[in-house]
């Protein structure tokens, strides 16, 4: 990014500039308020921001630095007290609540520092869980699962239950059942946070492929060797975006 632009999306005139190709995710002043006792905590504060279709962005900043609330807004997991989100050209403040988790089912992939996977389901079962809800057919169901399962790398262990799989496997279950919908952004927090290095360097590597397949991928990160895989490296403090 120019150092005019830089200048101009810190201070406010508009959104940081996605790059080539079409914005598929463009926040504008956005602001996100808690009421905690008698005060107010501005975890987001003023952000515009814009990532392009098939970016690779990592966020980076201290504990605090309101990265996190930004992943949960993009993820339509919170809204904005102010400002605009578009999502793929669609507004996301004033949607209703089931529009909302019908776009967290089909354009959002999520994994998680913890994995957050179901300890008696197995790695197939976990992985089918997004397709149940959804309501896809039983047939169609057990070929995505194994596809997936396949595509991570872990088609033999299919049916091993998370205490039987390393950490390792186990986020790569996440990763296959995250993408089992299709989506078209994948927001990764902290993904390799609970993985030693030499699988953390293999949960990246997968984001890469997954990114080079066409993924939008937005990943919140402490490591700075996690972030130097990424294009694009989007730094926060006090709740705004102050670096590219």
């Amino acid at each position: 990014m120019s150092d005019a632009a830089g200048t101009a999306a810190r201070a406010g005139a508009g959104p940081a500039a996605a790059g080539p190709g079409e914005a598929i995710i463009r926040l504008d002043h956005v602001s996100r308020v808690y009421q905690v006792g008698e005060s107010q905590v501005r975890a987001l504060d003023d952000v515009s921001l814009a990532i392009a279709r098939g970016e690779f962005a990592a966020v980076m900043g201290p504990s605090g630095s309101g990265k996190s609330t930004m992943l949960n807004v993009l993820g339509c997991l919170d809204t904005p007290t102010s400002g605009s989100y578009l999502l793929d050209g669609e507004r996301v403040e004033g949607l209703s609540e089931d529009r909302l988790a019908e776009v967290r089912q089909k354009r959002i992939g999520f994994i998680f520092q913890s994995f957050h996977l179901v300890p008696r389901m197995t790695a197939a079962r976990n992985v089918e869980l997004p397709m149940i809800f959804a309501g896809v057919e039983p047939r169609l169901r057990g070929e995505r699962v194994q596809a997936r399962l396949e595509a991570v790398g872990l088609g033999p262990r299919a049916h091993h239950r998370p205490d039987q799989l390393s950490g390792g496997e186990r986020q790569r279950v996440a990763i296959a059942r995250a993408m089992v919908m299709e989506p078209s952004i994948l927001l990764a927090d902290e993904p390799t946070g609970n993985l030693d290095s030499r699988s953390g360097d293999e949960i990246v590597a997968l984001l890469e492929r997954l990114n080079q397949a066409g993924l939008t991928v937005v990943i919140v990160t402490h490591d700075p060797r996690v972030a130097a895989h990424a294009r694009r490296v989007l730094r926060m403090s006090d709740g705004r975006l102050v670096e590219e």
